[in-house]
C-alpha cells in the first residue's frame, strides 16, 4: 500500500496512489478540500508514498516508482525533485543504486528545519536513509546502527522533530533514533512480546518523549511506546482497519491514515477515539 498524511497548521495532505500520484490539501477547520492535483512519472505512472510538510506549506512527496522525492508547492505547483538517477535504472539488486543521494523505491518522507529525510523501503540497503538540504544539496545518509557496514531492513516510515530523527526499520522489527545532525542514538525494540515479529512500517514522536508506531507483523495495530512504561496497543477496535501512516496537529491531537490510504480518522491527545475526519471515497476527485 501506499500512502501518506502530514500536517502543517491548519492544513492537512493526504498522499494517494491510483496509477497516477494524487495529492489532496484539506482545510482542518472546515474539512474542505482546499486543493488537489496528480501527476505522472516515467511510463506515465506515478506513486505518493509518505508526504512531509516544511514551515512554508511547501510538500514533499515520495514518488516510490520513480525513485524521486518531488516538491509541490500548496498550489499544486512542481519544482525542484531529490534523488539522482540510476546510471542502471532496470538493475535493481545492484550495488550501483546503494550510493550516495540515490534513491531507491523511497517510501517516507520527513523535513525538519532545511533538512529533508528520505526512507528507502523495499531492499537491505546501506543508504537506505538519505538526507538532502531542502535547497538540494545532497548531504552524507545516515548509517544504520552508527556502522558504515550495516544496513537499514527496507524502513518504510521516519518523523523528524526537534528530539531527533526516527526511523521505522520495518524488517529488523525496530525504531533507529537519531540526533538532527545524523549522529546514531540507539535503537527501540517495538515489539509487545520478544517472540513476536514486530514489522514496523510507521513511526511518530510525540511532544512528551513517546513514540506511537503502526506495526504489520504478528501484532498489527498502533502501539504506544512511553519513555517511562512498557508499551502497549492502543485499544482501537474495529474502528481503525489497517492503518498506514501518523501525523499530529497543533493541538497534539493524532491522525491516522488508514483503509488503503484513503481515510483519515482523529485521536484525542490522550489517544482516545475521537471520530472518523475524512474519507476521499466520499468526495469523488476520480478515486475509484
Amino acid at each position: 500500500m501506499f500512502g501518506g498524511i502530514a500536517v502543517s497548521g491548519n492544513l492537512l495532505c493526504i498522499g494517494y496512489t491510483a496509477a497516477r500520484g494524487h495529492l489532496f490539501l484539506v482545510d482542518l477547520e472546515d474539512l474542505q478540500v482546499v486543493s488537489h492535483w496528480n501527476w505522472e512519472g516515467d511510463g506515465g505512472y506515478g506513486d505518493a508514498g509518505g508526504v512531509a510538510m516544511d514551515r512554508d506549506y511547501n510538500i514533499y512527496v515520495a514518488d516510490t516508482r520513480n525513485d524521486v522525492v518531488r516538491r509541490f508547492s500548496p498550489f499544486g505547483r512542481e519544482g525542484r525533485t531529490y534523488g539522482l538517477r540510476s546510471p542502471d535504472p532496470d538493475a535493481r539488486v545492484s550495488v550501483r543504486r546503494d550510493r550516495t543521494g540515490m534513491l531507491d523505491r523511497p517510501r517516507a518522507v520527513a523535513v525538519y528545519g532545511d533538512v529533508l529525510w528520505v526512507a528507502c523501503g523495499e531492499r537491505w540497503l546501506k543508504r537506505g536513509v538519505q538526507r538532502f538540504q531542502l535547497s538540494g544539496e545532497t548531504l552524507p545518509p545516515l548509517r544504520a546502527f552508527s556502522d558504515p557496514e550495516a544496513r537499514f531492513g527496507a524502513p518504510r516510515g521516519i518523523d523528524a522533530s526537534k528530539a531527533g530523527v526516527f526511523v521505522a526499520d520495518t524488517l529488523h522489527g525496530v525504531v533507529q533514533r537519531f540526533w538532527l545532525e545524523g549522529r546514531y542514538v540507539g535503537r527501540i525494540h517495538t515489539a509487545l512480546d520478544p517472540e513476536d515479529v514486530s514489522r514496523p512500517i510507521a513511526v511518530l514522536a510525540r511532544g512528551n518523549g513517546e513514540l506511537l508506531v503502526v506495526d504489520e507483523g504478528d501484532r498489527p495495530g498502533i502501539r504506544q511506546i512511553p519513555l517511562d512504561r512498557p508499551p502497549r496497543d492502543l485499544e482501537l477496535g474495529a474502528l481503525v482497519e489497517d492503518p498506514l501512516d501518523l501525523a499530529i496537529d497543533r493541538k497534539g491531537r493524532v491522525l491516522v491514515l488508514d483503509g488503503n490510504g484513503e481515510r483519515v480518522h482523529r485521536l484525542h491527545a490522550d489517544l482516545s477515539y475521537d471520530r472518523e475526519l475524512f474519507d476521499l471515497r466520499e468526495i469523488g476527485f476520480g478515486i475509484d
